[in-house]
């Protein structure tokens, strides 16, 4: 693939030999799942009125995003290390890094399963947005707010919903083992709060909260988007949208204000305008 600034298609490749023997363990599971023999998942998504495509492509961006999350956690055990953090929670970020790219290898597969994988073009110079903060600590916690408490935060519950309209054993068990993953990445969020708020002035809180809310308000574009039916692993926005606004409260919202960090109304207004939009 290439790194420079132009758009390039997203490709996963391994080069194999020992670094593929070393990151066996890790990705055994994969083997383990039911794939299908002939390489095309039989499932009934004519019930639920899903074309193919939607699947496609939804696969298609499940293993982009994946990736991208392996950059950021990438930018995140490098900056946890640059502001001292405690040791252990560095490894778990960089560990993290595994564990996102084996979900985009995941993620790839069942885009084949559903009938293989759309062309989806990207700048891998841009995987990350940088933190604006200069101080280490101040950008660590960017970063961490960013990825942990906002976007792991709210992928848990929403992996969990498209697990119960899975409709195929196959992909749920894919999503029960990603879901099982993201948990911990979500905690690692709350973890370096606890240490690192109470080394944070007003001001810094202050910018986490728009931080926050800028995270929550990217959502809304993709909460613009037509309704379809469920299946295969997509959720109809007629359930979507109610248990995003709700997890958005329970699982973002609450516990960052419980760490003195309360994220503008104007953000998650935004996200209420986008679910209303097409309700």
């Amino acid at each position: 693939m290439n790194a420079g600034g132009a758009a390039t298609v997203f490709e996963l490749h391994a080069i194999g030999g020992p670094w593929g023997r070393r990151l066996a363990p890790r990705r055994a599971w994969l083997d383990e799942l039911a794939w299908p023999a002939g390489g095309e998942l039989l499932a009934d998504d004519a019930r639920a009125g899903l074309p193919l495509e939607i699947a496609r492509a939804m696969w298609t961006q499940t293993a982009w995003s994946e990736y991208a999350s392996a950059a950021a956690f990438a930018e995140i055990a490098a900056a946890l290390l640059a502001c001292g953090a405690p040791i252990d929670l560095v490894a778990a970020a960089g560990d993290f890094v595994v564990d996102e790219l084996v979900h985009a290898e995941a993620a790839a597969r069942v885009a084949g399963a559903v009938g293989g994988a759309v062309a989806l073009e990207v700048a891998l110079d841009r995987l990350v947005r940088p933190p604006a903060a200069r101080a280490p600590l101040a950008a660590a916690a960017e970063l961490i707010v960013r990825t942990c408490c906002v976007g792991e935060a709210l992928t848990v519950p929403m992996l969990k919903l498209s697990r119960q309209v899975a409709g195929a054993g196959l992909i749920a068990d894919v999503l029960g083992r990603i879901v099982a993953d993201e948990a911990s990445h979500a905690q690692l969020g709350w973890w370096f709060l606890d240490w690192a708020v109470p080394r944070l002035d007003d001001a810094a809180r202050a910018e986490l909260g728009r931080v926050a809310g800028g995270a929550i308000a990217s959502f809304a574009p993709l909460l613009a988007g037509g309704c379809t039916g469920s299946g295969l692993g997509v959720v109809a926005c007629t359930v979507y949208d109610p248990a995003f606004t709700a997890a958005v409260a329970r699982h973002v919202v609450r516990p960052l204000a419980a760490r003195g960090i309360e994220i503008p109304a104007d953000a998650l207004a935004v996200v209420g305008a986008a679910t209303a939009a097409r309700a």
